[in-house]
């Protein structure tokens, strides 16, 4: 098979965030079997291996990526019915919100909560993509792999990959050998409704009867365009740092001293803590900037490129906010999009 391989690839432009610099090699994935002869050529040269989907949850350093990236545009969506589960199987390379309207089109009830997410649906098992109350882990029956270490393509179920929260065994050293392919669903073919995240409990406090599955997607629709930016406008990789989730103890003290934190108790007895209101309310963040960085003057968890921004600035931005966290709250952050 002839293999369209390029060098020298820029990459801030196949990033939402609009960051980084060069891929070494990089190369497109169009099929499985494409996907098997780029992962032959690397092997056969010593290249390290990285796969790109939409670069929706990506901070790509300014030195570029060493080895070969292949973007992986392998598509095709199928269903089988069981009962009242459907079945719903997509290609990795599918772009998300696409694949999210012809779920909603079909009936097929789990995924509208999550409308409106950059990206492609290899990226949803890997970061555990969730919103408005759902983490496609808890929809996920199992996510088809090609190891690149064993030379074959493996079903993992869904207690396989690990699911935790915006974290997947693909995040893992052990698990960064496994490139999506395609990813199953269980969804639902009956009305399954799932509002009860407070943004969507409230749009639809007035709202005579049961929402629709099209209503709900709108909704979010709606929701997520007045808190974070058009992606194709400004750079941004949506919500940079993960909500932290710390003691029953530490949240009581935090409460105390800020009226009205938000937290949500965990199944372990700790409390999940909105950092969008730390970093608004505590911090005022929100709209803070450096340069050609900054938090979205609507929402304080979404870092902005304002334009021409680099990793080195991004990072220093990112690190300032930790810093101020820590200090008001002593919580130690996290940032939420992986690093190449």
């Amino acid at each position: 098979m002839k293999i369209n391989m390029q060098q020298n690839v820029p990459l801030a432009h196949l990033t939402t965030l609009k960051v980084g610099g060069e891929a070494e090699y990089f190369a497109v994935a169009e099929s499985v079997e494409e996907l098997v002869a780029l992962a032959g050529y690397a092997r056969e040269r010593w290249l390290v291996v990285h796969i790109l989907g939409g670069g929706s949850n990506l901070l790509v350093s300014d030195a570029g990526v060493k080895g070969i990236v292949i973007k992986n545009e392998i598509k095709g969506i199928s269903h089988v019915t069981e009962g009242e589960t459907v079945l719903v199987t997509a290609g990795a390379g599918e772009e998300w919100d696409s694949f999210v309207g012809r779920t909603v089109t079909e009936g097929w009830w789990g995924l509208e909560n999550l409308s409106a997410i950059p990206g492609t649906v290899g990226a949803t098992p890997i970061q555990n993509v969730g919103a408005y109350g759902v983490e496609v882990g808890n929809l996920i029956r199992e996510v088809k792999v090609y190891s690149l270490l064993e030379q074959k393509f493996l079903i993992m179920s869904q207690a396989e990959c690990h699911f935790d929260y915006r974290d997947s065994i693909f995040k893992s050293e052990a698990g960064k050998e496994f490139v999506v392919v395609s990813v199953t669903y269980a969804l639902s073919a009956t009305s399954n409704p799932q509002i009860h995240y407070k943004d969507l409990a409230e749009y639809f406090s007035s709202h005579v009867g049961e929402p629709s599955q099209e209503e709900i997607r709108n909704a979010v629709i709606e929701i997520r365009s007045k808190k974070f930016p058009d992606w194709k406008q400004l750079g941004t990789a949506g919500s940079f740092f993960k909500n932290p989730i710390i003691s029953a103890e530490h949240f009581n003290k935090l409460r105390d001293q800020y009226e009205g934190l938000p937290g949500y108790p965990t199944m372990d007895g700790a409390v999940k803590v909105s950092l969008g209101w730390i970093l608004d309310k505590v911090c005022d963040l929100k709209g803070a900037r450096e340069g050609n960085v900054g938090t979205y003057e609507k929402q304080s968890l979404v870092l902005i490129n304002y334009g021409g921004a680099t990793e080195a600035e991004v990072d220093s931005f990112a690190e300032t906010i930790k810093d101020v966290v820590l200090e008001k709250t002593k919580i130690k952050i996290e940032m939420e999009p992986q690093r190449w």
